[in-house]
């Protein structure tokens, strides 16, 4: 594999600190056995808290930031928060966490099920190079219907 970072990492975005608590709520949402994660609201006021002692946000609420290395950091919050560590277990303690399935599948128990907590941090970096890819073409398509 190729240790080069993927140049849509490579850049600087600004965001406002609303865009990273939404994005951690619906990757929780999506990653959830459940309807509503367990203190979903909990999660994300912990996370807006500590969030301020990782990123400086301006008055208007906006900061810059470097889509480079920032799953590692949204990581290292999330894992400081018990309530979302809390998430990262299966209710179940049954010591087996990892199961095959295919489409012929029953559904399984959820309490059976846990979100992955280091994939959430990812999909949360990734809903901002997400963006800012669309931006991008966005911008490009309206420059060329200017020309």
């Amino acid at each position: 594999m190729n240790n080069k970072t993927h140049d849509r990492f490579n850049r600087k975005i600004w965001t406002f600190k609303k865009d990273f608590t939404s994005a951690l709520a619906k990757c929780l949402v999506q990653q959830s056995p459940y309807t509503v994660p367990d203190n979903l609201s909990v999660c994300i006021e912990k996370f807006s808290q500590a969030l301020d002692d990782l990123i400086y946000f301006n008055p208007a609420g906006m900061a810059e930031v470097s889509l480079l290395g920032l799953a590692g950091h949204i990581n290292e919050i999330l894992e400081s928060i018990p309530e979302i560590m809390a998430l990262n277990e299966p209710k179940n303690k049954t010591g087996k966490t990892i199961f095959f399935t295919s489409r012929y599948d029953k559904a399984r128990d959820p309490d059976d099920d846990f979100i992955d907590i280091m994939a959430a941090a990812q999909n949360i970096t990734c809903e901002f190079a997400d963006r800012e890819d669309a931006r991008c073409w966005l911008d490009q398509e309206a420059a060329i219907k200017e020309k």
